[in-house]
């Protein structure tokens, strides 16, 4: 005691040295003294076993088994006695039954530098709880040591096992998601398929959830969520299937982005908690231009001008569209204008049209996979709509317009002189 009351003396008449306030000089700082060596600190009294692997996880359904190898070599200049137990973890959310592992062999002894492999043996019953078990392979009753009580012990020779019990769900989903264009002041249908391949009824509930998460909330969205409505069956029956139809009012006057989810509410124990069945549900108001593309060019010939115009249309997987459908529902066309050095409207000459369009034959997105039959087996991708004009040409400035419709974007190529329509200008 003598030597800290110096040590905080010592250490007041240097802050006031400092000419620290005296107020804050009367606050005793005390000084630091190494934590004295007592006989209760732990003792490093232990065999150290090398494992491998040390850490090893399964994904295993109810009625399945699995098995892994463990190499157990000794290191140390003494003969240690290897036991392995199961040891269920207190932070795991399921307690695994120590009936489901066999351990084999179940004892030895290791001399030193000698190695054995043992054969952990995992058999999953029929009845097993679906979930997540994390327990320890413990080969020895070695603990770490502290110098203060645990709550658990920490084996030190010891694999951890991690095993996931899971049931595939019985209910199938068709679309996982919706993408679609919509016009302000329309009405859109949409359909979801779902088939029950269990045994059992499965109860549904569906209605919109969107997460908070989404950055376009604070952009803010297109219109609200009483647009929509959804009705659907209470239930899928076993070994059947029910639809999801969902009606889509854009309100008149409505801009942006609408992005949300359909929560199926499926009732379904193989399906997690945090992993519900979802329907992404995402759609951007299309908005009609009303006035045309401008396009300034200047022609030093006095030859002919063909013009190019080509449109791309992207499906962006638009599952589910009914009669009212989808915006690529529409046939896309072009009102193109021409005007001339003097200013005038120079007469057009469309000589061609034509659709250009890419096919997948790995099966449509948008048909369930229960009702695929030989039309439902392509995917068109995306489709094109291509228009070609002709005009007198003269030496001077033009002006071209092309005002689309139903076009997500397009190209537009001006050939002066001879065209060849094999070739795009890029």
């Amino acid at each position: 005691m003598k030597t800290r009351t110096v040590n905080m003396v010592l250490a007041l008449l240097l802050i006031s040295a400092a000419g620290v306030p005296a107020a804050m000089a009367a606050v005793p700082v005390p000084m630091l003294e190494p934590m004295p060596v007592t006989g209760d600190s732990p003792e490093m009294n232990f065999s150290k076993l090398q494992i491998n692997p040390r850490h090893h996880g399964m994904d295993l359904m109810p009625g399945e088994s699995d098995e892994i190898t463990v190499t157990v070599k000794n290191p140390n200049n003494e003969t240690v006695s290897v036991t392995p137990e199961v040891k269920n973890q207190p932070y795991s959310d399921y307690i695994l039954d120590e009936s489901w592992v066999t351990i084999t062999p179940a004892s030895a002894e290791l001399g030193p530098d000698d190695e054995m492999e043992f054969v952990i043996s995992l058999a999953i019953p029929d009845d097993a709880e679906r979930g997540h078990y994390n327990l320890q392979i413990a080969f020895t009753d070695d603990v770490m040591p502290t110098p203060y009580p645990m709550p658990y012990p920490q084996y030190i020779n010891a694999l951890d096992l991690y095993v996931s019990v899971w049931k595939p769900p019985v209910v199938q989903v068709q679309p996982g998601y919706i993408h679609d264009r919509v016009e302000s002041g329309r009405e859109y249908d949409y359909t979801i398929n779902l088939k029950n391949t269990g045994e059992e009824d499965i109860e549904i509930d569906p209605e919109l959830r969107r997460e908070r998460w989404y950055r376009h909330e604070m952009m803010g969205q297109a219109f609200e969520d009483d647009a929509i409505t959804i009705d659907a069956p209470p239930v899928v029956p076993a070994g059947g299937t029910a639809t999801v139809n969902v009606h889509l009012a854009v309100p008149i006057g409505a801009k942006g982005e609408y992005h949300s989810g359909i929560d199926l509410g499926i009732d379904d124990p193989s399906i997690e908690e945090w992993d519900r069945e979802m329907v992404q549900l995402d759609l951007e108001v299309w908005t009609q231009p009303a006035e045309p593309f401008v396009k300034e060019f200047s022609t030093e010939i006095a030859a002919p001008i063909t013009i190019t115009i080509e449109s791309n249309q992207y499906r962006y997987d638009m599952c589910g569209g009914g009669s009212s459908g989808s915006s690529e529902d529409e046939e896309p066309f072009f009102d193109v204008s021409l005007r001339g050095p003097a200013g005038d409207t120079v007469p057009l000459n469309r000589t061609m049209a034509a659709y250009r369009g890419s096919v997948g034959l790995g099966g449509s997105k948008c048909a369930p996979p229960w009702e695929m039959d030989s039309s439902g087996m392509y995917d068109e991708g995306s489709t094109s709509y291509i228009e070609r004009y002709t005009a007198d040409g003269a030496v001077g400035d033009w002006t071209l317009g092309v005002l689309p419709h139903y076009v997500e974007e397009f190209e537009y190529t001006i050939t002066i002189g001879d065209a060849d329509p094999g070739r795009r200008m890029q």
